[in-house]
């Protein structure tokens, strides 16, 4: 029987071993962002015979038990198809039938290869991840990428000695909360939708998370200032060896270009000797999906959600 515990900062280490190595860079398999988002998913882990667990606790509905999929070694055929049985047995002796979300496509391959026919498959395109190499988001290279290229050379021109990169510590976290603050309550009053709103208010939730447990949770960042103030920021933290997740990072949109400097100057400074970031998904919302596609990632990472067919 799986044994869930509480999310709690003491289990870090251990999440991270798993995620860094089994994660496959996904921005869900990661501890910073479970922790950031508890209050959304709730999630609980349990580590048995080499392999993770994770329970999405808050995400019950409808006779469901949320999961995860389980990390471990993918080539321990049986140890995987052992750790799949594990999470059916939890789900049932709970009366609740099995739900995996944001499976990537390797995950839901193995899913269905041990189990064939027992899962109704969807496709989740809202939650595909947007992954690029940091170089190309440093130079902007060719002619694709050549208008961001120039608004960083605009930028750079209009704004010249009165601009100032710092990297993120203690004495600025005030300063981001305050910007944050008043960004969220402008992007509030352009944008009306509900569902968008409760959104960028759990996105808010989780910003306060990070600032709070910064050095704890190992994230790193940059802010932005011109004349003084602050106009952007950037926080991440690494997803494995080579990539680097995107957590959040807002900018002044009154000023052109900001974001794709805040964007170029986060990488500079934060991201040195990993190949790849993880932009993470557009959740839907086209605006989002219009400036993550115009970046030109190398690659998406595909998910999907799997129901456990039939009753319990």
């Amino acid at each position: 029987m799986l044994d869930f515990q509480p999310l709690t900062l003491d289990i870090k280490e251990t999440v991270d071993s798993y995620t860094f190595k089994y994660g496959e860079n996904s921005c869900q398999h990661s501890f910073v962002s479970s922790f950031g988002l508890y209050g959304k998913y709730g999630d609980m882990f349990c580590e048995s015979e080499n392999f993770l667990f994770t329970l999405r606790s808050k995400r019950y509905k409808d006779g469901e038990r949320v999961y995860l999929f389980p990390m471990g070694n993918f080539e321990d055929s049986y140890g995987m198809k052992n750790a799949l049985e594990k999470i059916f047995d939890d789900a049932h002796s709970k009366n609740c039938r099995v739900k995996f979300e944001t499976l990537t496509e390797r995950a839901k391959n193995a899913v269905t290869e041990f189990f064939p026919g027992k899962f109704f498959i969807e496709s989740s395109r809202g939650y595909a991840e947007y992954v690029y190499k940091t170089e190309k988001l440093i130079n902007f290279p060719g002619k694709e990428l050549a208008r961001k290229r120039q608004y960083v050379n605009k930028f750079l021109r209009d704004f010249g000695d009165r601009l100032q990169v710092q990297k993120i510590c203690p004495e600025h976290f005030e300063k981001i909360k305050i910007f944050q603050s008043e960004w969220l309550a402008f992007k509030n009053s352009i944008d009306k939708d509900p569902e968008h709103q409760a959104q960028l208010k759990i996105e808010d939730e989780e910003i306060n998370i990070a600032l709070e447990n910064f050095n704890t949770l190992g994230l790193s960042g940059i802010i932005l200032l011109i004349d003084g103030n602050v106009k952007g920021y950037f926080l991440g933290s690494p997803l494995s060896e080579n990539c680097f997740n995107d957590i959040v990072n807002k900018a002044d949109r009154n000023i052109q270009g900001i974001y794709h400097v805040l964007v170029r100057e986060f990488l500079k400074n934060c991201c040195a000797g990993y190949e790849y970031i993880n932009r993470q998904e557009d959740l839907g919302v086209a605006g989002l999906r219009k400036i993550k596609t115009e970046y030109k990632p190398d690659f998406l990472i595909n998910k999907f959600i799997l129901r456990e067919i039939g009753e319990h």
